[in-house]
């Protein structure tokens, strides 16, 4: 059965937030044409940022883009950038998994401070005295397969936030518990919270709201799917500065899958 993306798919769905001040921002997403490429050795995939799943908006630049194939060699991808998105083309003539990866890349700038135990951000004059630079990071990642699913692009990268996939994306089932481990630098991130947000047709009457769940004392993270159609996974964390006069880092990773009966 191919997995691919449904035209009725490309509409909008309600924004995903991660947190009060994320409330505006825009989403990171990696968009595949299809994501079971056994009848392909060709594979389209489009990067940007949204605030309506998966309309592109503001497209995603990236100095870092690159696929992992079904060898675990990293090779690096060269999008071309239009103004609201990235494409870029995959080669897939060699059957497994493929990771399509944005690579983790730096974005804006902005003040933030401590507030309550929660960090929020501040535009111009209205940051408090101890409000510090807050260095964005992003990464945004999408697995398609040709054939059988392999396991070696799954590896985990080992640096910034990313999701380690225990069930694997091409295996997720519609009704099924889909496993991921949540991980910081290549450790396990206990009690991070994670928003689920899915596709929808723009003519729904009712458009499916964003979830939360929340990765267990081990970093696992387990969702389910009540229907068939695209989602996206992400995850926010920040961190304090290292030092003096260094920027902390608000770090989100992003990952699109398909799901299917």
């Amino acid at each position: 059965m191919i997995r691919s993306l449904r035209a009725g798919l490309l509409g909008g769905a309600l924004l995903l937030g991660l947190a009060a001040s994320a409330a505006q921002a825009h989403s990171p997403y990696l968009l595949p044409s299809v994501f079971d490429a056994s009848d392909r050795t060709l594979v389209t995939v489009e990067g940007a940022f949204t605030e309506s799943f998966f309309t592109p908006e503001v497209v995603m630049k990236s100095d870092a883009y690159a696929v992992i194939g079904p060898d675990g060699v990293r090779t690096p991808l060269a999008p071309t950038y239009l103004r609201q998105l990235a494409v870029a083309e995959i080669v897939t003539d060699k059957p497994g998994t493929y990771r399509i990866t944005t690579g983790q890349r730096a974005g804006r700038v902005a003040k933030a401070a401590l507030v309550d135990g929660d960090w929020k951000f501040f535009e111009g004059d209205k940051a408090p005295a101890d409000a510090i630079d807050m260095q964005s990071l992003t990464t945004a990642e999408v697995y398609v397969t040709r054939g059988a699913p392999s396991d070696a692009a799954l590896a985990p990268i080992g640096r910034g936030l990313e999701f380690r996939a225990i069930t694997h994306p091409s295996k997720i089932v519609t009704g099924r518990d889909a496993v991921f481990e949540v991980l910081f630098d290549g450790e396990p991130l206990a009690g991070q919270a994670v928003i689920l947000s899915a596709a929808d047709d723009r003519y729904a009457d009712a458009k499916p709201a964003p979830k939360t769940f929340i990765a267990d004392a081990k970093g696992r993270l387990t969702l389910k799917v009540e229907r068939s159609g695209v989602y996206q996974i992400q995850a926010r964390h920040r961190v304090a500065p290292a030092g003096p006069g260094q920027a902390g880092q608000s770090h989100t990773y992003a990952l699109t899958f398909e799901s299917l009966r």
